[in-house]
């Protein structure tokens, strides 16, 4: 396995500073760039170009982490954080909510039969935005956490790489939901 730390001159830390991730980016690709480079190794930057995408994001850079000491995250299906489970209720009711208003803007055969439900559709976005905007903040929180711990503490470690986890695919969830009642 390539300790993509060590490939872009960072700290196995669970934190990084964004900018200067970037910048050691930036000249290591141009070192390897085609048009810079006589040595160019399409490998050497495709693996960059991944130890780069795997560091920026705090997930990922987490679950790098925990494999390089050996101690992967675990693959099965974790239960969620605690801390996200009323989250976890509102977002399924909230997902349930704009999915059922959906089907029934959907079902509506008049403009007129539309436009009538267009109060809700605009309660059930702001309440979406609510929780977009929530997570945000939780995702905010999480990443100043991460500054704070070393690599040694596994247990916290793992514990942000599941709550990065289930907040990304949350988000992504919403994000999709707020595009199809955008429509």
């Amino acid at each position: 396995m390539t300790d993509y730390f060590a490939l872009l001159e960072q700290p196995r830390a669970p934190w990084l500073d964004p900018e200067a991730l970037k910048e050691v980016f930036r000249h290591k690709t141009l070192e390897q760039h085609p048009d810079t480079s006589a040595s160019f190794s399409s490998n050497a930057f495709a693996e960059l170009n991944e130890a780069y995408q795997v560091l920026q994001d705090p997930k990922r850079r987490l679950q790098h982490l925990l494999e390089l000491q050996g101690s992967p995250p675990s693959r099965t299906a974790a239960s969620v954080p605690s801390e996200l489970q009323e989250l976890f209720l509102r977002i399924g009711a909230s997902n349930q909510q704009a999915r059922l208003l959906l089907e029934r803007i959907r079902g509506q055969s008049s403009a007129l039969e539309r436009s009538l439900l267009k109060p809700r559709l605009l309660e059930v976005q702001q309440a979406i935005e609510n929780l977009r905007r929530e997570i945000r903040d939780l995702t905010e929180t999480a990443n100043r956490e991460l500054k704070n711990i070393g690599p040694a503490q596994v247990d916290k470690i793992s514990r942000l790489h599941s709550t990065f986890a289930y907040l990304g695919r949350w988000t992504e969830q919403l994000d999709e939901v707020a595009f199809q009642l955008s429509l």
